[in-house]
Parts: structure tokens; C-alpha cells; sequence
């Protein structure tokens, strides 16, 4: 079992779809979570004919042995150092017993950071120590270094289906130079050259909407990281290690959750987001289900399901809600 590290570099616009705004065509997201990629990559298994690959694949997860985590962006800075960036730790400012003993002053204060906070997605992972620090303490975190992902771009397409041509806009999202999506995988050594080709594979066929249109291809911007044997090229590779394989903190998740009935506790000892999730495959609409967000805080790490959203052409639609996280000091 190894951490592996993935590069996702765009040829062009991304359309993610954003189930919290309605999911229409003129909106589109930087976010790409594990359970979109996990149906992405089952879909593409499928369609090569890689039947036991997808059997086997299925049964790593149930046991534990195969571990997605969501697309987060990464960017090359200054020497073309490796930038990456985790989700901003979604944890109290301060707790509501305690905020009522504040006087006005103080209460607009942490108002004010409380709600700029929740403007952060990402964090660098070589601040991540201190923005934690600085949101427990109620204190303004200025970062030195932000996500400088790209732009969003409206384009328009017309619908020559009907017996009047109509007019629609396609949101996407289009990288800067040196900018994109990495991707953290757990499995077996013997499985890592296979899911290289396959992500290259799937690069072609791309991920997202309207990639009949030309969305969402990629190519991978180098070959595989294994933290393990390369933590130290990088100094947030050696961090992102240290965190993965920590023994102490909270637990932060690094994917989208299903919790299990055993996972209740977990969460409610915790701090959490929901989020809804939602899509198609096969041009078959999966049910929606909402999820525990990247980005969660917990005492204990919930183990998630694999979930049954649906059949096409005989075989079963999986919704992939297992938990990755790394480990957290606060």
C-alpha cells in the first residue's frame, strides 16, 4: 500500500457541475469530488471492457485497500516548486457558549472573521498549521499564498434539436498557465502502473459536463509522485505525507462522505458540511444523495459506504463515499 500523487493538467474548459446553485449549464465549479471521479473512472473500466479490473476495483474499495481523495488545485510557484492546496478545516471560530459571553465589540470581530473565513476554500498546505491556529483563536489569517486557478468563461452554444433553433450559455472554467487539479490515491503497489494508464485514458474521454463539447480533457502533468520514496522534493509533499501518516490530531477529510450507521457518533463529535451530489451516467439520472463535505473535522475518521444509486445495462451505479483523511493538530 503507497500514497500516490496525480497532476491533472486541462487542455481546456472544465464545466463541474454546482448541485448548490441548481446544477444548470451557466454555472460551474472549481470542485471535483471523489465520488464523480470514482463513477468517472468505473464508466471508463466499462467501456474498455476492463470487467474484472472493475470487479477488483470494487472489492479494493469495500476493503479498505483502494482510497480516493476529492481534486484540489495545485499550482508551480517561484523555481517551479509543487504548490498544493487542501480545503480550508471547517472548525469553530469560537463556541457559541463562549460567544455569549462577548461584549459588541468583540462579537462584530468575530463575526467579521467568522464570515471571511467561510470565504476561503483552500489553504496551502504549508500554512494550513497556522490558519487552523488562527481560526481557533479568533484571529485574521492572511495566507501568502492563494489558488490562482484561471477564469470563468461564458460561452454559447445553440440547440438545433427542436423545430426552432434556441440559444443556450455553457459555463467553464479555464486553467492559468501551470495551474490544475492533483489527485491523492492509496492502493497496492501492483495496481499503480494500471490506474496511470487508466487516468490517461480517462483524460482523453475527459470529466465534467459537456465533454462531447470538448470539457474536461486532461493529460497528466507528470508522471505519478509516490510520497513515500519523493516526499522530499517538495516541501508540501513532505507535509502532506507527515499528515497522511500521522498518528495524533483530528482527523480532516481529504473526499466527499456517506456516513454509516456506525459513523453517527464520529459526526456528531465533530464539524461538518453537507453537500449535495447528483449527476448522470450513462445518460441514466443517479439518485441524489447528500454528502459530507471535504474538509470535515472529526475525533474519530468515519469509514463511509460504496452505495447503490442505481443499474445500467445490468451492472450496479456505485456512489463512492468512502473517507480519506489526513491528521490535524488543533
Amino acid at each position: 500500500m503507497g500514497y500516490y500523487l496525480y497532476q491533472l493538467a486541462f487542455d481546456g474548459p472544465i464545466h463541474f457541475g454546482d448541485s448548490s446553485q441548481g446544477g444548470g449549464l451557466e454555472r460551474t465549479s472549481w470542485e471535483y469530488p471523489a465520488d464523480r471521479l470514482f463513477s468517472s473512472l468505473c464508466c471508463e473500466l466499462a467501456q474498455q471492457g476492463y470487467k474484472d479490473r472493475l470487479a477488483e476495483l470494487v472489492n479494493l474499495v469495500k476493503q479498505g485497500e483502494f482510497q480516493l481523495s476529492d481534486l484540489f488545485p495545485y499550482q508551480l510557484g517561484e523555481k517551479e516548486e509543487l504548490e498544493l492546496f487542501l480545503p480550508v478545516p471547517y472548525i469553530y471560530v469560537i463556541r457559541q457558549e463562549q460567544y455569549k459571553s462577548l461584549n459588541m465589540e468583540e462579537a462584530r470581530r468575530f463575526s467579521a472573521i467568522r464570515k471571511k473565513t467561510k470565504k476561503m476554500s483552500f489553504c496551502r498546505i504549508s500554512e494550513l498549521s497556522e490558519c487552523c491556529r488562527c481560526i481557533r483563536q479568533g484571529e485574521m489569517f492572511q495566507p501568502k499564498w492563494q489558488p490562482k486557478l484561471g477564469e470563468t468563461v461564458i460561452n454559447e452554444r445553440v440547440n438545433c434539436r427542436g423545430e426552432q433553433s434556441l440559444p443556450y450559455y455553457v459555463a467553464g472554467n479555464v486553467f492559468a498557465q501551470g495551474a490544475g487539479l492533483y489527485l491523492l490515491v492509496k492502493m497496492p503497489e501492483e495496481w499503480e502502473d494500471f490506474f496511470s494508464r487508466l487516468l490517461q485514458s480517462l483524460g482523453m474521454s475527459g470529466i465534467g459536463g459537456k465533454k462531447s463539447s470538448g470539457y474536461g480533457a486532461f493529460h497528466l502533468d507528470d508522471d505519478s509522485l509516490n510520497l513515500a520514496e519523493a516526499a522530499d522534493f517538495y516541501q508540501d509533499t513532505q507535509i502532506l505525507l507527515e499528515m497522511l501518516t500521522g498518528d495524533s490530531g483530528k482527523y480532516m477529510s481529504i473526499s466527499s462522505l456517506i456516513p454509516e450507521e456506525q459513523d453517527i457518533e464520529s459526526l456528531q463529535e465533530g464539524s461538518y458540511r453537507l453537500g449535495k451530489s447528483s449527476g448522470f451516467t450513462d445518460g441514466i439520472k443517479r439518485n441524489s444523495v447528500y454528502m459530507v463535505k471535504s474538509g470535515a473535522c472529526l475525533n474519530k475518521a468515519a469509514v463511509g459506504a460504496l452505495m447503490k444509486v442505481g443499474v445500467s445495462e445490468g451492472h450496479d451505479i456505485l456512489r463512492y463515499g468512502k473517507g480519506m483523511y489526513v491528521r490535524l493538530n488543533l
